[in-house]
């Protein structure tokens, strides 16, 4: 798609033309599985929807932390993460579909349970449709906002006076409004769904899963490139060691949050509260539950130890894809229980969603890269 002398990237119209027409079946099986099966197309569509937004979400959080850090190795690199900020319209888009879906995925979207559950009813002023629908048009403003422009101080001209300063700035203002907001979008659209379930932690987990599911992203991607275009000579041995280590130190943090929101629960054993993992512990989710725990640290900690594997662009590769399909293990463990009970169901309905917003990001994503230089230029 591109050659070693090229500074442009050309997305082929053959992978385009395949991945929205992925985007368009995912999507007629989602509209499937609302009549056939509601619930399991429903929650399907909010793993995809919730990864789509984390990945959309993650491209102006590691252009602040660059901007914030005053990071050098990573100056070249820019693009990709700046390409991943356009998903965000596409993201408010899906999330309006979201609103159409509270009656089948929240209970407390349900006055007649509503009434007669004290604990929701003492909720309700916060946990409403009408709320949970302005929150949430809320949030996609101010992170599209905030969001696009500081994408935006990133692609301005490098000689404009003052634009690193103004680039800082606006990168402390989406950080901080990234905190609260992704916050309240986490208990809303996620931890809602178990609406009696009480954790303080719950939105630090979220923001960690996004932050590594990202960073996993921009890997696969610049090493994907490297192959054959200029990445080639921006993304050395030396770069690939560096993403593997915050790779890993992603994956750790992860499961640091994981471990001490557990221990907590277990170590307090309030009903509240263990009814969450008491769920998560019982038939099939037994297996699944430890899985998720091997397959985001675990496996990731291992392979991302040794130096020379981090430096191998095929194997960082592998890792960072790894890494990828874990992250959407871990939004079926948060996600489907509630819908399922104690059996273990992932199939059509819930892929169909999943895949096809997948396909529309990263159509989105390869549109972006098209418009502009690959290569950031300081």
């Amino acid at each position: 798609m591109t050659s070693a002398t090229e500074t442009r990237f050309q997305a082929s119209p053959r992978l385009l033309r395949g991945l929205s027409a992925t985007a368009v079946s995912g999507g007629l099986v989602f509209l499937l599985g609302t009549a056939l099966a509601p619930e399991r197309a429903w929650s399907g569509y909010l793993m995809g929807f919730t990864y789509f937004v984390g990945l959309a979400l993650a491209g102006p959080l590691f252009l602040s932390i660059h901007y914030l850090s005053g990071a050098v190795w990573s100056r070249g690199l820019r693009r990709v993460p700046e390409a991943m900020a356009a998903a965000l319209p596409a993201a408010f888009v899906l999330g309006l579909g979201l609103i159409m879906g509270t009656h089948a995925l929240y209970e407390w979207s349900h006055a007649q349970v509503v009434a007669e559950d004290e604990l929701l009813r003492h909720k309700a002023p916060y946990l409403n449709l009408v709320g949970f629908s302005l929150r949430l048009v809320v949030y996609f403003a101010v992170w599209t906002w905030v969001g696009r422009n500081v994408a935006a101080r990133s692609l301005a001209k490098e000689t404009e006076p003052g634009r690193r300063r103004r680039s800082i700035a606006q990168s402390a203002l989406f950080m901080a409004l990234l905190s609260v907001t992704l916050s309240l979008a986490s208990v809303d659209w996620i931890q809602s769904l178990d609406a009696h379930w009480f954790s303080t932690m719950f939105a630090l987990r979220t923001l960690s899963g996004v932050a590594l599911s990202g960073l996993a992203l921009c890997t696969v991607v610049l090493i994907v490139m490297r192959r054959g275009g200029p990445f080639r000579a921006v993304v050395t041995r030396e770069v690939m060691d560096d993403l593997g280590k915050i790779l890993l130190s992603l994956s750790f943090f992860w499961a640091y949050v994981w471990y001490c929101e557990y221990m907590i629960v277990w170590y307090t054993n309030i009903p509240e509260e263990t009814a969450y993992y008491e769920l998560r512990a019982q038939g099939d989710w037994r297996t699944l539950t430890p899985l998720n725990l091997v397959v985001n640290f675990v496996v990731p900690f291992l392979a991302l130890m040794p130096r020379a594997w981090r430096r191998n662009g095929v194997i960082l590769l592998r890792i960072a894809a790894w890494i990828l399909v874990g992250h959407l293990l871990d939004l079926f463990v948060l996600i489907a229980p509630p819908f399922t009970g104690g059996d273990v169901r992932f199939g059509l309905w819930e892929l169909g969603p999943v895949v096809g917003a997948l396909a529309l990001f990263f159509y989105v994503l390869l549109r972006a890269l098209s418009r502009r230089e690959l290569i950031a230029q300081e």
